[in-house]
Formats: C-alpha cells, sequence, structure tokens
C-alpha cells in the first residue's frame, strides 16, 4: 500500500505542476516591446494563437537557471511571488544580469565556446587553462564589449601565460592555417568550413598562415606571434572579398579581424545572437545552430542556388543584431532582450512541433549536466570532489567548488560526464549531450551518495515545527514553487500510512520523489 501511494505521488508529481502553473492572474508581456511586436505579428501570419504566460515560479528558476546557472533560494522564490509589482519580471532579469553568478554562468559557456581544456587534443595546459579562463570571467562580468574582446583575441600575441588572450590560437587541435580557418570560422561567425567551398577555405586560411608558437624554458610556456619571415600574398575573407597582405607591415589577423568587427558586415553580430538565443532556448534562430548562411547572395553567388537554412522569422534576427549593435555589443542587453519577449516568458504546456519550430511554446530540455548537478549540491549541501590526476601538474579543486565554475574542460567526474558535460574538443554547441540514459536516472535514483545526502537534507528541516510549513519549503527549495492543494493532499495521505517513529522517511522520499520528478531536471 506504500509503495501504492508513493508511486500515485511520483505520477501526479511529473504531471500536475507544469499544468497548475501555466496561467497568470495578469499578463506580464510587454506587447509594445520591438522584440514583442514582431513575434505577435510573427505568430499571427503563421496562423499561431498567442502563447499562455508562465506562471512567476516557472519564471524565476527559468531566469535563474539560464542566467546564474544556479536554482532560486526559496527566500527568492517567496520573495518574487508575493511581490504584486507588474514590473517584477524585468527588475529580477536585471537584478540575476548584476549578480557574481551570471559571470560563472556566461564563463562556463564560453568555455566551452572557446575550447578552454589543458589536455588532450586541445593542450593549453593548466597554468594557461586558468588565466584565459580568469580573463574570459572578469571581461564578462564587466559586460565589456564583446566586439573589443573578441578583437583582442584575434589579434593578440605574447605568452599564454602573461597574455591571455594569446591562448585563441592555442585552442585548437588543429593548429595548421586551414585548422586554424575552420576554428575562427565556427567560434567567431558560428559557421561550420561547409558554408565555404574547399578553395575558398584554402584562401581564407592564408589570413592564418604566419602564425607561430614558440616554447620557452618555463614550463608549458609558449609564446604566440606573427612570423618575422615577410610574406606578400593575397587571401580572401568569407564573404568573397580578397585582399592582399604583406606580412612585413601588417599582421593578417589584425585584417581579418577589423573586416570582422569593424567593418560593415553582420558576421559576428548574426552568429552571437544565434548563440544567445540557443543558450536561452536549447536552439537557435536558425534550424542548424552552427551553420549560419553568408551574405544574402553568398550562396547565390558561390554554389547556384539560395541557402534553405533561413531563420524563424528574418525581422527578429535583424532586430536582435540592431540591438547588439546599438548597446556596443553588450551580452547582458542581448540577454535582457531576449528574456523580456513573450517566447521567453512563453508557457511550456504547448509543445506541437508548429509552435516549437516557431518559438510559441518555451521548449522543455534537460538542464545542463554542470547546472543539474549544482543543483544538488545546492540543496543537500554535498558537494563532489573535482581533480584531475594527469601529472602536468596534479590538480585538486576546493571541496565546495561548483561544476560552473571549473575552468578545465579536463577536470571532470563520471557523474558529469555521463550526464553529457561537452568534452571541448570542437567547440560545437553540439558537443553536450542533452539525451536521457539510463546511467543518469540510475544515479538519481538509486545513488547511495545521494540518498544520504537527500536524508542529511531532511533532517536540516526539521527545526520546521509545523508540517506543511516544511513541505512549502522543500517545495521551495526544489522546485521554487508552493505545492499545491492535490500534492499536500496526496503526501498527508502517504504520510498516514507511516509508524509515526518513521515518518522521517516520508519526508525523505518526497525530497527523493521532487528530484526525480521532470519538474526538477528539465528546464521548462
Amino acid at each position: 500500500m506504500v509503495k501504492k501511494f508513493l508511486l500515485a505521488f511520483a505520477t501526479v508529481l511529473a504531471v500536475l505542476p507544469l499544468a497548475a502553473s501555466t496561467f497568470e492572474k495578469h499578463n506580464p508581456v510587454d506587447k509594445n516591446l520591438p522584440v514583442n511586436k514582431i513575434l505577435f505579428q510573427h505568430w499571427q501570419a503563421n496562423g499561431i494563437e498567442a502563447p499562455a504566460v508562465v506562471s512567476d515560479a516557472l519564471f524565476l528558476r527559468r531566469v535563474t537557471l539560464t542566467l546564474c546557472g544556479r536554482l532560486p533560494s526559496a527566500a527568492e522564490a517567496r520573495r518574487f511571488l508575493n511581490d504584486d509589482a507588474l514590473d517584477k519580471r524585468a527588475k529580477i532579469i536585471d537584478k540575476m544580469l548584476d549578480s557574481p553568478e551570471y559571470a560563472d554562468m556566461q564563463a562556463m559557456r564560453f568555455a566551452d565556446m572557446l575550447r578552454i581544456k589543458s589536455e588532450f587534443p586541445i593542450n593549453l595546459w593548466p597554468n594557461a587553462v586558468q588565466t584565459y579562463h580568469r580573463k574570459v570571467h572578469d571581461d564578462l562580468a564587466k559586460d565589456r564589449n564583446l566586439s573589443e574582446m573578441f578583437y583582442e583575441m584575434l589579434t593578440a600575441s605574447g605568452s599564454n601565460f602573461r597574455t591571455p588572450y594569446a591562448n585563441f590560437f592555442r585552442a585548437s587541435a588543429d593548429r595548421s592555417p586551414v585548422g586554424l580557418a575552420k576554428m575562427v570560422l565556427l567560434t567567431t561567425m558560428n559557421m561550420r568550413e561547409t558554408a565555404l567551398s574547399k578553395s575558398a577555405l584554402q584562401e581564407f586560411a592564408k589570413l592564418f598562415s604566419c602564425i607561430r608558437y614558440k616554447s620557452t624554458y618555463e614550463w608549458k610556456e609558449e609564446i604566440v606571434f606573427n612570423s618575422l619571415e615577410p610574406q606578400i600574398f593575397t587571401a580572401q575573407l568569407p564573404d568573397g572579398t580578397r585582399v592582399k597582405i604583406n606580412s612585413d607591415q601588417t599582421d593578417p589577423r589584425k585584417v581579418f579581424a577589423d573586416w570582422l568587427l569593424k567593418g560593415d558586415n553582420d558576421f559576428f553580430a548574426r552568429g552571437m545572437t544565434n548563440r544567445v538565443w540557443h543558450w536561452c532556448f536549447g536552439s537557435g534562430i536558425y534550424p542548424v545552430a552552427d551553420d549560419l548562411p553568408m551574405l544574402p547572395d553568398f550562396w547565390e553567388r558561390n554554389f547556384g542556388s539560395a541557402s534553405s537554412n533561413k531563420p524563424f522569422s528574418q525581422e527578429l534576427q535583424d532586430l536582435l543584431i540592431k540591438e547588439f549593435k546599438k548597446s556596443n555589443y553588450s551580452l547582458k542587453h542581448l540577454y535582457r532582450v531576449v528574456m523580456n519577449s513573450a517566447a521567453f516568458q512563453a508557457s511550456s504546456m504547448q509543445q506541437d512541433a508548429v509552435y516549437r519550430k516557431h518559438f510559441a511554446a518555451y521548449p522543455l530540455r534537460k538542464l545542463e549536466s554542470e547546472l543539474l548537478i549544482d543543483a544538488l549540491a545546492q540543496i543537500t549541501g554535498g558537494y563532489d570532489r573535482y581533480m584531475s590526476v594527469i601529472p602536468e601538474p596534479f590538480t585538486y579543486l576546493p571541496y565546495g567548488t561548483k561544476a560552473i565554475n571549473i575552468a578545465d574542460g579536463s577536470i571532470s567526474t563520471g557523474v558529469l560526464d555521463s550526464f553529457g558535460r561537452p568534452p571541448r574538443d570542437s567547440g560545437q554547441l553540439a558537443e553536450r549531450n542533452p539525451a536521457s540514459t539510463d546511467s543518469q536516472k540510475l544515479y538519481l535514483m538509486n545513488s547511495t551518495a545521494l540518498y544520504r545526502r537527500i536524508s542529511n537534507y531532511c533532517r536540516s528541516r526539521n527545526s520546521i515545527r509545523d508540517e506543511n510549513q516544511r513541505l512549502d519549503r522543500i517545495y521551495l527549495d526544489i522546485l521554487s514553487r508552493y505545492p499545491t492543494s492535490r500534492e499536500r493532499e496526496l503526501f498527508h495521505k502517504y504520510k498516514s500510512e507511516f509508524d509515526p517513529k518513521k515518518r522521517q522517511t516520508v519526508w525523505v522520499d518526497t525530497a527523493w520523489v521532487l528530484l526525480n520528478s521532470k519538474e526538477f531536471i528539465f528546464y521548462h
């Protein structure tokens, strides 16, 4: 009988919260925002109903996870749910953008993109990893102009230990000119090498043919510099423009950086806006996240046909590019525009393929590996230990280190890897594996260490004498919302089957069920 009630409890938890948390007493979406005008017109033109607005509780969780890589605290959830201000959603977005965890989360995403990893096949080595990651983290914390930030990366020379962005051209498994060209296309423009013909890629690669690497007497130090032998050659930029280079007078990398970040084109802005959209929704504005089309006539000029890879809304893409440039290439502003949109604030209940294609429903998807493990640690107080046993040198991170703060892609655990942490070998978005596997389910349902942490967590909540308040606190800790009346009813029914002396098990089982629910494991 006890198992029967537990199964019923788990079944309700898996379905009811999403449905029960869909509707709001007021509509907090500002339809006058330019981004929302475009979205509502787009949905109307495609015969799609405007999406229902997600609840305050789910919105708070969604924003906090996306921007800060953590769950809202119980106190944050209470304050937000009790706040009647109509602009509280815009305010909480700004608050999260200004929090210290924002830089932690974005540094993790940039580290994936920039392939920050000490060991094979990238081989940045530990000292370089730390200086590179710290520089990226600090620049993102200051909301540095991303155009300036990438310009420095593309043109930096010097020691990998003392000039952090000199590691940009070291973080490639293939350091040949063509290998570097492929890496640059993906990292700065979010494009695969297939966007260029073979001959065009060879011509583009000439811009990186003068990059040289030199070791020093310091262990694992390497100097990145421009070749000292003068060369005169012609190369081709990604839009087909041909340029003449005299390497004795001009660093070829600077020619490309000037064209990309100071020239009259949208390659960088288009790639970056698509990445941010992908980070917010799990899929990009374009059907293929890291294979963007070139200039409007590029495909026809080079391949005889127009690209079929179009954004779901060209007007939206144009607006995001415009906002990104107008804000002086501010990542925070880009997030602010996207998160105040009706698409980001849409309910996840309507999962029809058409609605998902046009972002009229927020997509359900699994939390990133690091976020899920950190969420378990945040709730239970039990952190994993992270170390690298490769003697280059041995690396032991302090106890309590969050997974999103691990600078080195070579430092991981079996649990992190099983939940899909990317190896950071290529920088492709597809390296992060979102699939659910049996090993993940076994860990969440059957791990002795995790069950021990859950038991300790529940004992720590015994100081809350009122059982309804204790149940509220567990729900706020884990799901960032209060339990529904149906969930309360099931909980008390389940508790009534236990001997009063053994009712601590009820609380452990409740927390265990919540932590295994889709509502906890997924963005929604």
